[in-house]
């Protein structure tokens, strides 16, 4: 039996139509239609029924799903467990992260690149974590522990946020310097589907319930959007005190102090190129400690909280 086309037949159970299904494993409606008949043909058997609303399961259909499922189980434990029976660090390793972490990686792929050459790197960006069970990354860098007994976790440091603008908005706005900034100015920030991120909750908070006058999905425009004087914004201290032409306007906040962890498969943690690319993001992070939390001296000289006399002077 064709394992393609058990794919198809739990794509279309699970979708309820051949078109959903086609985009869910990224391969035409022609081509599902053909395999699903192939395998009834194969069976001797319909495994749908077309009702008006789309495709059910039938008799067949509902007593082969189970089997099908155990057979989904076990190929993804073999895709899982076949970088680990590689003998040397060689392939590509996938890392899913949120946006201002894959900026943070960007700074550091040089040097991963020279220390692990036969190993590539995969950057995914998504605010959604990847399902590690089915192989959609082989790490996630996050903040909260995960509650899957099959997940691995490593902590590799912390990082905080601060309140950033630019030099030119500072300027034209005193108020950025004190805490009436939370009246005065305007803020930049994420959009009410994203109000359940961390930083978005705290600065509603000092909002008192009113909106950042800009607001978007994407941590990199958050960015650029206060670097261009859009406002004032919340911002990963790793991100906002490397940025030209930001400064920093209050310590890192230790409400927003988080854990960073590296989370990996137990079936794959073994994998030698995963396993080195563990070693060496913990390696950096623990190296850039500081620089995460904000702490780093180069750093500290960008902040403004003194008074308006230190724009001029900032670095």
């Amino acid at each position: 039996m064709n394992w393609d086309d058990i794919r198809i037949f739990l794509a279309i159970s699970r979708e309820g139509s051949l078109s959903a299904a086609a985009r869910t494993l990224k391969v035409t409606q022609p081509t599902v239609g053909r395999r699903l008949k192939a395998l009834e043909d194969q069976l001797g058997a319909r495994l749908f029924e077309r009702l008006p609303d789309g495709l059910a399961p039938s008799p067949a259909g509902t007593e082969l799903l189970p089997l099908a499922e155990a057979m989904e189980a076990s190929a993804l434990a073999v895709d899982r467990r076949t970088p680990s029976l590689a003998e040397s660090a060689k392939g590509t390793v996938r890392i899913s992260v949120w946006e201002s972490f894959a900026w943070l990686l960007t700074d550091y792929m040089a040097e991963l690149r020279e220390k692990l050459p036969e190993i590539e790197i995969e950057v995914l960006v998504n605010h959604i974590q990847a399902n590690l069970m089915r192989r959609e990354a082989d790490l996630i860098i996050q903040e909260c522990l995960p509650n899957t007994p099959s997940l691995v976790v490593r902590r590799i440091g912390s990082y905080s946020h601060a309140v950033y603008g630019s030099r030119t908005y500072v300027e034209r706005n005193p108020a950025a310097l004190g805490e009436a900034r939370y009246k005065e100015c305007n803020w930049v920030g994420f959009n009410e589907e994203h109000a359940y991120f961390n930083n978005q909750s705290w600065l509603l908070d000092m909002l008192e319930g009113d909106c950042p006058a800009v607001r978007t999905n994407d941590g990199h425009v958050i960015a650029h959007a206060v670097q261009q004087g859009a406002g004032l914004g919340v911002l990963p201290c790793f991100v906002g005190d490397t940025e030209p032409g930001l400064v920093r306007l209050t310590p890192p906040i230790e409400d927003l102090k988080r854990g960073l962890h590296l989370v990996v498969h137990r079936d794959i943690r073994k994998s030698p190129a995963v396993r080195a690319v563990i070693d060496a993001l913990a390696e950096i992070f623990k190296r850039d400690a500081d620089r995460l939390l904000g702490n780093d001296k180069r750093s500290i000289k960008a902040s403004i909280a003194a008074g308006p006399m230190a724009i001029d002077g900032a670095a």
